[in-house]
């Protein structure tokens, strides 16, 4: 089977949607490069992408978290360079991990995202969202990344796992750097992870001396216990501070966005607001939080949709792809609340996302209460020049400016 190269260049970081509408027309699976050299096998068919993380032949490590495949030489030296620069403890969670192990990371820390737990937090995220949305200034253009959709999700995960929530740019800065391994540079991840390091330990050794009722104080006990030890509880707090915002904040915005973008849906959702339920789905099949799932890599040599894969190669699926696969959605490039599609955006299988109902939660609460408090919400500025931070794992916003008002028709 022939397949075409893939090279995430300018064009995919200015418009994802072409880019993968391009790379579609040449079939459904196609060897790629990022600008840091990561390499592997990228997947954009909706059937190929769940098979891909469904497979048990197809697993996840220490190097999937690294972007090191293990088939030539030029990978190993960049697992080298990045373990010289000490970012190794960063990805020693459940992400980065198989059963057994994975089944032991994920269940230390499952009990906090239940839906009995997500049920229990949820009348604090209300409150938090109304903080954060009466505290705009409506006189001027509202930056609802730094207004709304980046502090809500940090103060939750903050609250979740115990680190404070004044540690809010930190979080934001490192993590920026720490999620995409494919575009950060290793002494960019160095410092990131120092700083991660630093921010989360001295929480550690506090709830060794006063417990409290969260998830830092319970890795604790789990510790003493020895059913994790230090770099998993600190890597497993690292990838909820990451994961815990990174890709909600992505949620409230790219919902936004899709709803300013279509004021009919707006007015419908402003109508019934129990309509936002549908409008996120849509949101994360047409605009997913995560473009790309997380690495895989091939534990054997097999064959997948008529390409050889060798073991220990790297598998990357495309989620934005998947979800616009003509052969599983019509007209997909449309925004429709109304259709009944199952996307993947949350991923499937054992690494489905476990703060999936959180998410929700958080962007559900976060619009609700902006809707409720300005019946008129437009954009401060021509959609062509919102731009996008560059990385290849996660669709964020730079900015996404915004008039706000009390008074309807303003």
């Amino acid at each position: 089977m022939l397949t075409s190269a893939v090279a995430f260049d300018d064009s995919y970081f200015r418009d994802p949607h072409q880019f993968y509408r391009q790379v579609q027309q040449n079939g459904p699976i196609h060897r790629f490069t990022t600008p840091s050299g990561v390499h592997g096998w990228l997947v954009t068919s909706d059937r190929l992408a769940r098979t891909v993380l469904t497979d048990p032949r197809i697993g996840k490590g220490r190097d999937t978290m690294l972007g090191v495949s293990t088939d030539d030489s030029a990978s190993i030296g960049l697992q080298r360079r990045l373990l010289r620069y000490g970012t190794e403890w960063v990805v020693t969670h459940m992400l980065g991990s198989d059963p057994p192990e994975h089944t032991r990371l994920r269940r230390s820390v499952a009990d906090y995202f239940t839906p009995r737990a997500v049920s229990t937090l949820e009348p604090r995220i209300r409150t938090l969202a109304n903080e954060f949305v009466e505290s705009m200034d409506s006189t001027a253009p509202v930056d609802l990344v730094s207004a709304l959709a980046c502090p809500l999700p940090v103060a939750v995960i903050c609250e979740v796992t115990g680190i404070s929530r004044h540690h809010q740019q930190r979080i934001e800065r490192s993590s920026a750097i720490l999620s995409d391994v494919t575009v950060a540079e290793g002494r960019q991840l160095r410092t990131a992870s120092i700083d991660f390091a630093r921010l989360i330990l001295p929480t550690f050794a506090a709830r060794r001396l006063r417990p409290r009722d969260d998830l830092i104080t319970s890795l604790t006990r789990q510790m003493s216990a020895g059913a994790i030890d230090l770099k998993e509880a600190l890597s497993t707090v690292s990838l909820l501070l990451i994961a815990g915002h990174e890709t909600t904040s992505n949620l409230i915005l790219g919902t936004m966005l899709s709803l300013l973008g279509n004021p009919d849906e707006l007015q419908r959702v402003r109508s019934d607001p129990t309509r936002l339920n549908a409008v996120l789905d849509e949101t994360l099949r047409t605009n997913p939080p995560l473009p790309v799932a997380t690495l895989r890599q091939a534990q054997s040599n097999f064959d997948l949709a008529g390409q050889r894969i060798n073991r220990g190669e790297l598998l990357m699926v495309s989620l934005l792809a998947a979800n616009h696969d003509p052969e599983s959605v019509t007209d997909a490039d449309t925004f429709d609340a109304d259709r009944q599609v199952r996307h993947i955006s949350f991923g499937t299988g054992i690494h489905h996302c476990l703060g999936a109902r959180l998410a929700r939660t958080e962007a559900l609460a976060a619009i609700t209460n902006l809707l409720e408090h300005y019946p008129t919400i437009s954009l401060a500025v021509p959609a062509e020049s919102l731009r996008w931070r560059r990385s290849i794992f996660f669709r964020r916003l730079e900015a996404l400016p915004v008039h706000v008002s009390r008074e309807a028709g303003q």
